[in-house]
């Protein structure tokens, strides 16, 4: 095998290569173990780097193309969140610039924080600390964070609204940023004054306090009160990232409660999109996304309408809102305990209701009529319910709006006066990797 050219090799362990957890199930039901390997007596590229060392120097790269990173934290106002020894280890072993997707899942829950029913609160000089180390060693073509929703909101130094969380009872969501190609030369992080910023780190918290109060203040536009500049969260901007994917889990538990249709469930969304108030009035989503995945299990069609009504200009639009083929919930009669499953239906079918007045005769009602216009393409993940998605195509058909065209099952695709097809890239989703292609090149 000494003679057998490094090339050769490197063909034949090529097939030993299968697409990493985090490419292929960030529309699945968020969880602690969601990317964990379920096949590890597998042949695998791992197996391979153990053979010698010839060998395991031909596979690393393709080892470390996908990061799976379990931070131990044990605070997140002292931030004990420390990247500094992996990232260590990738620049020694000359593996960063091979990174093609990071994923952080984080478990921890600011216990304290949360029995006071108050979204913890991360500084925001840790926080830029964090995306400074991180982007300026690696170059991902996508960054997710799976954690649970009142430590995704501190992340992005958002508020959570946390009164009816209890009735929802979701332990993870899932936020992911994705492009589909780097720049011609390495990124640099947006953020600026970042040495500023480091050396702030050695602020007490108080200090930190009087930092932050002496910022401008902005007028509330009801209520006269002034308000601080919601803080910048530079993980949004410090790539050109094109794809935005929410997961918000399953709804299902708050299907149990008493007038269940008037709960509110912690969500990011409003936040991501800038349409609640102060810190959240200013959206996280920026220009340059053009395409946005949203997955919720049965969600309530209530809060289904927040992205209807507050869509961002975007060209793509994906939306699951029920179990996929792999998800067996219904199934689960402990899941399913004190649950109409007429209820779920009921407000599954009213959200795509909405969804369609929306794509087509509501669009030029509503105040954002300028953002359904720029869609180009409407993706449904529950195409499986054949009835109901046929129901929605006849549904267009029948709205006289000209230009939507069922492009296959599950796929709208606008076309211009003339019949011809969107310019836009099919392939802006940077989240899911494509059945059968392959996961890039050693």
């Amino acid at each position: 095998m000494d003679r057998v050219p490094p090339e050769v090799l490197l063909h034949v362990f090529e097939f030993l290569d299968t697409p990493a957890p985090s490419q292929v199930r960030l529309r699945d039901q968020p969880s602690e173990d969601l990317l964990d390997v379920r096949t590890p007596l597998s042949p695998s590229l791992k197996t391979v780097s153990a053979v010698c060392r010839a060998w395991r120097s031909l596979v690393l790269p393709s080892l470390f193309r996908h990061i799976l990173w379990r931070p131990k934290i044990s605070s997140l106002s002292a931030f004990t969140l420390n990247p500094i020894p992996l990232l260590r280890f990738l620049e020694d072993n000359r593996l960063d610039r091979g990174v093609a997707t990071f994923t952080m899942v984080v478990d921890f829950v600011d216990k304290e924080a949360d029995a006071r029913h108050i979204t913890p609160e991360i500084r925001s000089v840790d926080l830029e600390w964090l995306w400074d180390q991180l982007f300026s060693v690696i170059d991902p073509l996508r960054f997710t964070i799976v954690a649970p929703p009142t430590t995704l909101a501190a992340f992005m130094s958002r508020m959570l609204f946390l009164d009816d969380a209890w009735s929802f009872s979701i332990p993870y969501h899932i936020l992911s940023l994705a492009r589909t190609k780097r720049g011609p030369m390495r990124d640099k992080p947006s953020s600026t004054h970042v040495e500023a910023h480091l050396s702030d780190l050695k602020l007490s918290a108080r200090e930190n306090d009087a930092l932050r109060a002496s910022q401008p203040a902005t007028a509330g536009s009801s209520t006269g009160i002034r308000y601080r500049k919601p803080p910048a969260c530079p993980l949004f901007t410090v790539r050109p990232w094109t794809s935005i994917l929410l997961n918000e889990g399953s709804s299902t538990k708050v299907y149990r409660t008493y007038e269940f249709f008037l709960r509110r469930p912690p969500s990011m969304l409003g936040a991501l999109l800038g349409c609640e108030e102060h810190p959240n009035d200013a959206p996280l989503i920026p220009p340059t996304i053009v395409d946005f995945n949203y997955i919720a299990i049965f969600p309530l069609s209530s809060h289904f309408e927040v992205l209807l009504q507050h869509l961002p200009k975007i060209e793509r639009l994906f939306v699951q809102l029920a179990p996929g083929p792999g998800n067996r919930l219904l199934e689960d009669e402990d899941e399913m305990k004190h649950i109409d499953p007429a209820d779920l239906w009921m407000e599954r079918n009213t959200a795509y209701s909405s969804l369609m007045r929306e794509l087509t005769v509501g669009a030029a009602l509503t105040g954002n009529a300028r953002n359904w216009s720029s869609l180009q393409v409407f993706e449904s993940g529950d195409a499986e319910d054949k009835e109901a998605w046929d129901m929605a195509v006849e549904f267009v058909k029948r709205s006289g709006i000209k230009g939507w065209v069922e492009e296959r099952e599950g796929v709208l695709v606008k076309h211009d006066e003339d019949g011809n097809e969107p310019g836009t890239d099919r392939q802006i989703d940077g989240h899911i990797a494509a059945e059968g292609t392959p996961t890039g090149p050693f």
